[in-house]
């Protein structure tokens, strides 16, 4: 029996070409063509990543170029008024050290002139003024003086029922007419409290206080008067202001205690300065201190 044409023993089977279609329709591409576009995929988002990153990093760059610069330009701005400013500082500086040296100069050239004058006027003349100076300090205040003498104390007069302080209170004026009695007794130096008086010392009030050399004072008050006791008691007690003092102890109450000691310390005068006698009219010397204010205005007693 013979076969049909063409269907050999060596003919390829029907089911073969029936594969390679399937293969063809669900594998349109070859394996590595496949494969070299998935590499490019992957590749392009890996580019694109890259070159996100490298503008970010330029931006960075251009942000910190402008601060850079902008920071100069503030600097260079800023530096000529600080350089000004350091240049006036290093001025004033020499200026000032400049003047002190001038003065210092000055007073090295007054010191100078000074001792060569007191050179010139040394001698027998110099030591007669020295020991009258010397002599005459005690009684202008300019040294502390100790002795006997007496004590005068002035006290206030009790206060009243209502507690209010009487007429009986001592005033500026019972001071400075009991200082003035001792002086005329014979007293050397005078202190009222402590506070040493001589020729410009004042004794004044400001309101309910008394003043002494311009210090407040707080009563009792202690007058202390070097010299003779018995000479310096006698001469109060007959003198007008003993007149005063038994007037004020026996209508207004205030307390009047004399006492001899035998030694009282008074103080030096805080300050001693020297007056110049000028013509009326006359504009003051040089080196003249001003005369202190007079007070006419002490509270008196009617």
């Amino acid at each position: 029996m013979s076969g049909l044409p063409g269907r050999g023993a060596g003919s390829p089977p029907r089911d073969a070409s029936m594969r390679l279609l399937t293969d063809v329709m669900d594998h349109p591409l070859d394996p590595g063509y496949e494969a070299a576009a998935r590499r490019r995929a992957a590749g392009g988002a890996t580019g694109g990543a890259r070159r996100s990153s490298a503008l970010a990093a330029g931006v960075l760059a251009a942000l910190l170029g402008a601060l850079l610069v902008t920071a100069a330009q503030v600097a260079a701005a800023g530096r000529p008024d600080a350089d000004r400013g350091r240049q006036e500082l290093l001025q004033r500086v020499e200026e000032r050290t400049a003047a002190a040296d001038a003065l210092a100069g000055a007073t090295a050239r007054l010191r100078a002139e000074n001792e060569r004058l007191q050179s010139r006027v040394a001698g027998a003349g110099a030591a007669a003024d020295a020991e009258r100076a010397d002599a005459l300090a005690p009684a202008v205040g300019a040294l502390p003086v100790t002795g006997p003498g007496l004590e005068v104390v002035l006290a206030d007069a009790a206060a009243d029922a209502a507690g209010e302080a009487t007429e009986g209170r001592v005033v500026d004026r019972d001071l400075q007419l009991l200082v003035n009695g001792l002086w005329a007794a014979g007293a050397e130096a005078v202190a009222v409290d402590g506070q040493r008086l001589t020729a410009l010392s004042a004794i004044r009030s400001a309101g309910a206080a008394v003043l002494v050399n311009y210090r407040p004072l707080v009563p009792p008050y202690e007058v202390e008067a070097v010299g003779d006791p018995a000479a310096l008691q006698t001469g109060l007690a007959a003198s007008p202001a003993g007149s005063y003092l038994r007037a004020l102890e026996d209508n207004y109450g205030i307390g009047v205690s004399i006492t001899r000691r035998d030694e009282l310390l008074l103080p030096a005068a805080d300050t001693v300065g020297l007056r110049l006698a000028q013509p009326p009219g006359a504009p003051p010397a040089a080196g003249a201190l001003p005369s202190p204010p007079v007070d006419a205005s002490g509270e008196g007693r009617s």
